[in-house]
């Protein structure tokens, strides 16, 4: 007397399949309908969206109907339902979660290069403004200042390289600050920081 294992699926369960693997529609259509409550309930439990459960739940059915033959159900099929629609409900919530991790990536690195760029072309305003106003100065003045900010000399070599007075030195400095200052008005803060940068 042969025994049965205490796992194997049901004869219903086994005679639902050969119906499906010789493509029968009715009894797919009845089976679908026995199930397709039950299982899209499992599935929006897990992902909480109606299109997406409603998903799932059809490529299941259409897996099970296409891949019939290849299917080794050893249990009962409604165990075997709920464990795929847990499976593929979870592996939704992976891909998910990996896309908007790849999303919120973009967008950062997005955010990261428009601001960089932004930050480019205030840079090269603020040098145009400076450049404009630069050469207003006085030719004697704007030498020392170029010598100063763009030569990083300091004011007594400034002084022995034109030739003047280290006192004449420090009234052109003045006097070209002030005027930076007034011509670049509001401005003139973020150039004056730009001007100690560049002096660096």
């Amino acid at each position: 007397m042969s025994i049965k294992p205490i796992y194997a699926a049901p004869e219903e369960d086994l005679l639902l399949m050969n119906a499906i693997r010789n493509k029968d529609k009715k009894v797919f259509e009845a089976f679908y309908k026995k199930y397709y409550r039950q299982l899209f309930i499992l599935a929006f439990r897990y992902v909480g969206k109606t299109e997406a459960a409603e998903e799932i739940v059809h490529d299941l059915f259409i897996n099970i109907w296409n891949k019939a033959a290849q299917l080794n159900i050893q249990y009962a099929m409604k165990s075997y339902l709920f464990r795929s629609i847990v499976n593929a409900s979870l592996n939704f919530l992976k891909r998910e979660k990996q896309n908007a991790a790849k999303q919120l990536s973009y967008l950062n690195l997005q955010h990261s290069e428009d601001s960089e760029e932004d930050r480019r072309h205030e840079e090269e305003v603020l040098l145009k403004n400076l450049e404009d106003a630069l050469a207003l100065l006085p030719p004697k003045c704007k030498e020392v200042m170029y010598l100063s900010r763009f030569g990083k000399l300091k004011q007594q070599e400034i002084a022995d390289q034109m030739n003047i007075s280290l006192k004449t030195v420090k009234n052109h400095l003045t006097y070209g600050f002030q005027k930076l200052r007034e011509q670049l008005g509001q401005s003139g803060a973020i150039l004056m920081l730009l001007l100690k940068m560049i002096l660096k």
